[in-house]
């Protein structure tokens, strides 16, 4: 009986919310042609929040919210009060958050809206500058075996890493990398983070693998490998004995040479 009573009094809901939606319509005196307008705008902008949340880690926050939601609406339909509002409660907090939550995502979906041709190009051709002098910079490091460690940051958070090195802030250029890597300088060990196009610092300390598979790398490879296992960045590192290039993502190794790591980069910075 209690499932029964549950069903039916969320059918009940939905008709009783569908007809006052309706009946404000109604009301409204709107045009079929104002409806169709209105239901297509409202349609494309949930359209665009998808494919702006698509792949993210806020796609699964979203989902949680949506859940939380709907065991909302059930505490309301079978009146359970303390259900009811321990939600009210978060939810109130949630859509006070949401701003913090969705920082980044708010932000590149302003940037996309903002964007125009001329600007895009302007990006692309940046973006394609960067990857030739990353590109470069490996290959004449690989070429005098100079190690190497280059992190590009994604979606998780890269800043208690960052934190361990050197603040820079600079532009990626192939002087700089070579600058850094290509002698014994302050900076030589550690790793290169790269976020927005920059290079945000340079020495950072990451963390080691763990695995069995890591036991017969190196330093480098390890810490390639442990940044690789513990966030969604990719890491490229050049051997100090043999300069060998290798790519890591995923949790996973692969060598490169320098077309393939032009591929490889295009792949990655231009998804966007």
């Amino acid at each position: 009986m209690g499932i029964q009573n549950a069903i039916a009094g969320f059918i009940t809901f939905i008709t009783r919310e569908t007809a006052t939606f309706f009946s404000n319509v109604g009301l409204l005196e709107l045009s079929p042609f104002q409806i169709v307008i209105d239901v297509l705008l409202v349609s494309i902008i949930f359209y665009f929040i998808f494919l702006l949340i698509k792949g993210t880690r806020a796609f699964h926050i979203v989902l949680g919210l949506i859940i939380i939601a709907i065991l909302f609406i059930v505490s309301k339909i079978m009146s359970l009060f303390a259900m009811g509002w321990l939600l009210d409660r978060f939810l109130t907090l949630v859509i006070v958050a949401i701003p913090i939550i969705f920082q980044q995502e708010l932000r590149r979906g302003l940037e996309k809206l903002g964007q125009t041709k001329l600007r895009k190009k302007q990006q692309k051709k940046a973006v394609d500058t960067m990857i030739q002098n990353i590109v470069e910079a490996c290959e004449e490091l690989s070429r005098r075996k100079k190690g190497a460690l280059i992190v590009f940051k994604q979606e998780v958070s890269l800043e208690e890493y960052a934190g361990t090195g050197i603040q820079l802030d600079a532009k990626v250029s192939r002087e700089l990398l070579l600058s850094i890597f290509g002698a014994k300088m302050p900076l030589h060990d550690g790793a290169v983070i790269i976020e927005d196009s920059k290079i945000i610092a340079a020495s950072c300390l990451l963390p080691h693998s763990a695995t069995s598979a890591s036991e017969k790398l190196g330093t480098r490879h390890k810490a390639a490998l442990g940044m690789s296992e513990l966030t969604d960045a990719k890491v490229i590192i050049i051997s100090e004995e043999t300069g060998r290039m290798s790519f890591v993502s995923d949790g996973e190794m692969e060598r490169v040479k320098g077309e393939d790591l032009n591929r490889i980069l295009s792949k990655l910075l231009k998804k966007e």
